[in-house]
């Protein structure tokens, strides 16, 4: 039997999945950059409909700081807003369009956001809003941090965020059901509780995520709306970052049988009721008037290019989008070097250096030009054998980071570059280690950073800082290569580690 209240959501809301039509060339669209405090919203969409996402994007944030206890980050988050499903697929893909509609990434080179504004059906604005928030939740989240999140948890707390709505007297209410995930729950059934606390992305099926998504978001309202456990869940993911077993780590800290949870979790799924809580908007928060700006052909074109390079979700849009600039006249200087970096990726080092040469010198001063300069000429020599490295390239690419670190202090990758041009220079570990610290600092969770960080600070057997780096990294490592080293390394220095913080120097992230 269907629970009623699940029933509801799920009958009065539209629920066929549109299929991805073929995808049109993006460079065809009309885009909007919409600006707002702490947003810049990049769109194809209707201008006027982003405008008011980005008001209540602005509401959200202040009330999910306000709730999570959050510094307020001083950066502004960039967010894709793709018009409907082709353009979406023209940006992530055919096979991620099917299965989301929403991502979020954090980079060396900077966090972005992208949602389908169409959704999958249902309430076009509704739908978008709840995207909107579940991305952005998950930057709040792991933002500027190490601490990772149950998957189930991670997925299943921006779910629960997702539904927050705001009402003219300045109050805001959570605790709706999901459509979709309701959907889900009733279609597939609630995933087994010990599955579930054990999902990773890795272990979990593209068929199986969707069941993870929803059975999480019912499992994390039960923790904050019913369990009483919310204290005891920060003892649950500090156990879970070091490692200890989901489901061992969920009895030990809350105090509990997982067979008498897994009946209060049915129980829920059975009852099909949902309890919604409110509170007002922090009295602090200033509405906000979004501006709109229609992009030229020419700058949007660039700007799009920019996103299939840096995301590396769709680069064979690239390609069409080129063609299509070239053959309207409406090429750049900045599209160029967008090319020149994906060539760079790829290894074709000869045809990235002869479109830099297409650039003016005038255009040669902008950050877009120089980055992709310095790390052409550092990739080429990170793959040329030792012996055959050419000394002054290397010189020429550190002093080309140099210039972007001093004017641009944070950006994750313009550390890392310079890092890495002074350890293949020779200089001394310390010297290129402060480099690495800062790459770090900026971007503690991506792994090419914090692997070479942690090796070295094995090697200098600093136990204490090591253990704080490679603790959250053993959950980042896809390679089971990779992990197991990490694991055998960190077991080896356990020992030396005395217990006591080492203190180091580090760059604070800036407050707003």
């Amino acid at each position: 039997m269907f629970p009623r209240a699940l029933a509801f959501v799920v009958i009065f809301s539209s629920i066929l999945l549109s299929a991805c039509s073929a995808q049109q060339n993006l460079g065809e669209e009309t885009w909007y950059q919409v600006d707002s405090k702490n947003f810049r919203i990049i769109t194809n969409g209707d201008p006027e409909a982003v405008k008011t996402l980005s008001r209540d994007l602005e509401r959200y944030r202040a009330v999910a700081l306000h709730l999570l206890g959050t510094g307020k980050s001083s950066h502004k988050l960039t967010i894709y807003a793709a018009a409907d499903r082709q353009s979406y697929a023209g940006l992530v893909g055919d096979e991620l369009a099917e299965m989301t509609n929403g991502l979020f990434d954090t980079t060396a080179e900077g966090s972005y956001a992208l949602v389908n504004l169409d959704g999958r059906g249902g309430k076009r604005e509704l739908k978008a809003r709840e995207f909107l928030f579940h991305e952005y939740t998950h930057f709040l989240s792991y933002n500027g941090n190490t601490t990772h999140y149950p998957y189930w948890y991670s997925e299943g707390f921006a779910e629960f965020m997702s539904t927050m709505t705001f009402s003219p007297d300045g109050r805001y209410q959570l605790g709706a059901i999901p459509a979709e995930r309701a959907m889900t729950l009733l279609y597939t059934s609630p995933m087994p509780l010990k599955q579930l606390l054990r999902a990773t992305t890795t272990n979990t099926s593209d068929d199986d995520k969707a069941r993870v998504y929803a059975s999480g978001w019912m499992l994390t309202d039960w923790l904050i709306m019913q369990s009483g456990k919310v204290d005891q869940f920060k003892k649950y993911v500090k156990a879970y970052n070091n490692g200890a077993d989901p489901v061992d780590a969920l009895e030990r800290t809350f105090g509990v049988k997982l067979a008498d949870v897994q009946k209060q979790y049915e129980a829920m799924f059975q009852n099909g009721q949902f309890n919604l809580v409110s509170g007002s908007v922090p009295k602090d928060f200033h509405g906000v008037d979004p501006t709109v700006q229609q992009l030229s052909k020419r700058h949007a074109i660039a700007q799009v290019a920019r996103f299939l390079v840096q995301s590396g979700y769709n680069l064979d849009s690239l390609h069409a989008l080129v063609q299509y600039a070239r053959a309207q006249g409406v090429d750049s200087p900045e599209l160029t070097a967008a090319q020149a970096e994906a060539e760079t990726r790829v290894g074709n080092y000869q045809h990235a250096e002869q479109l830099l040469a297409t650039i003016p010198p005038r255009e040669r001063n902008k950050f877009w030009y120089q980055t992709v300069d310095a790390w052409l000429g550092l990739t080429q020599q990170i793959n040329t054998a030792k012996p055959q490295r050419d000394r002054a390239a290397l010189k020429e690419a550190r002093d080309k980071f140099v210039y972007l670190v001093n004017n641009d202090t944070d950006l994750a990758s313009n550390w890392y570059g310079l890092a890495m041009s002074m350890q293949m220079l020779g200089y001394p570990r310390a010297k290129y280690m402060d480099m690495l610290e800062q790459a770090y600092l900026r971007a503690p969770r991506q792994v090419h950073i914090a692997q070479w960080l942690a090796m070295e600070l094995y090697a200098q057997k600093d136990a204490e800082y090591f253990t704080r780096v490679a603790k959250p990294l053993l959950l980042e490592l896809s390679s089971q290569d990779d992990y197991d080293q990490m694991k055998a390394m960190l077991k080896e220095m356990q020992p030396k580690a005395s217990g006591k913080v080492r203190e180091t120097t580090r760059l604070a992230q800036k407050d707003g």
